[in-house]
């Protein structure tokens, strides 16, 4: 294994250690570089996907001009389709929550997409995707494709009134897809940077799959991620506080039933992809938040006031 990445890099790093690291459900391969003065680095070998290597380096050339901390490219790999970057450490959100104020890192990274939103204005040259219902749809999908067969309800007449009450429900909003999206702006993206000041403790990752969406939606990723229930007092706090920092032409209100609206979405993809993931990997461990993410479409469903959507899911969803 080794011997075949230090064909990959170069020379000037061939005196450093190289080990494999955990890449979670991600089809790329990460490896840490270690030097004898514990000096480090990251490769990540995207393992053939030439499009995400590509998006890879689009998205990082938009926002390393931006006040945010994204790892720096060292070194990349257009033939191997292979970077190295610089290692920001392994204090990792996710696996911190105990040790540190939940306050002060989520205060960090809403601020860090603060500093985003204002610093990317929509732009078609970006060539980024953009959300729109064709994508919504495909998304939502997996719920009926891979919960509904989990639990026992592979009916296609389900499946049909399941998407009919999410269109009606998706038309009766004013969506504006026009703010630049990191798209898993989850804690197991985030690593948090004790030597920075203010919101540049908050480093981010993973962003290859940015696209133009609604601006509430790494918002939502942030505070109501799947993989771990943590206290969410602080949540009307934050949204109030990035609302009033970015500039969108609609209400408080209307923003917070967007926010709820398009978690509830990705709440319910997240609950077939969980499944999905268990068998393709075959590990159970996704399995553990279906519970995690059945608590988050509740919350979300309270707010959007939607009596067709509430009633399906209080049904066959959440009962």
């Amino acid at each position: 294994m080794n011997n075949n990445i230090y064909r990959k890099i170069p020379s000037n790093f061939h005196k450093y250690k190289v080990f494999q690291i955990d890449s979670g459900a991600s089809q790329k391969i990460f490896y840490k570089l270690v030097s004898d003065n514990k000096k480090t680095f990251i490769i990540i070998d995207f393992n053939k996907d030439k499009k995400e290597y590509q998006n890879h380096i689009k998205i990082y050339n938009i926002l390393k001009d931006i006040n945010v901390s994204i790892p720096k490219i060292i070194e990349k790999n257009d033939e191997n389709l292979l970077i190295i970057t610089e290692d920001f450490g392994s204090l990792r959100y996710d696996k911190i929550l105990d040790k540190y104020s939940i306050f002060d890192l989520l205060h960090y990274a809403v601020d860090t997409l603060v500093e985003i939103k204002r610093s990317t204005k929509y732009q078609k040259n970006y060539q980024l995707d953009q959300y729109n219902f064709t994508t919504f749809s495909k998304e939502i999908i997996e719920l009926p494709d891979y919960y509904f067969p989990y639990i026992g309800l592979d009916k296609k007449n389900l499946k049909d009134e399941f998407l009919y009450i999410w269109t009606e429900a998706f038309k009766k909003i004013n969506f504006n897809f026009d703010s630049f999206i990191h798209k898993d702006f989850n804690l197991n993206n985030l690593i948090l940077i004790p030597s920075r000041k203010k919101h540049l403790k908050c480093g981010v990752i993973d962003f290859q799959s940015a696209f133009w969406g609604e601006s509430s939606w790494d918002l939502f990723s942030l505070l109501e991620d799947s993989r771990i229930l943590f206290s969410d007092k602080f949540n009307e706090e934050f949204i109030k506080h990035f609302f009033s920092n970015i500039y969108v032409n609609t209400s408080l209100s209307d923003f917070k039933l967007k926010f709820y609206f398009l978690n509830m979405s990705r709440q319910t993809r997240l609950l077939g992809r969980w499944i999905k993931l268990a068998k393709e990997k075959n590990k159970d461990l996704y399995l553990n938040f279906i519970p995690i993410t059945k608590t988050r479409i509740t919350k979300s469903i309270n707010h959007i006031n939607d009596n067709n959507l509430k009633n399906f899911y209080k049904k066959y969803i959440i009962n």
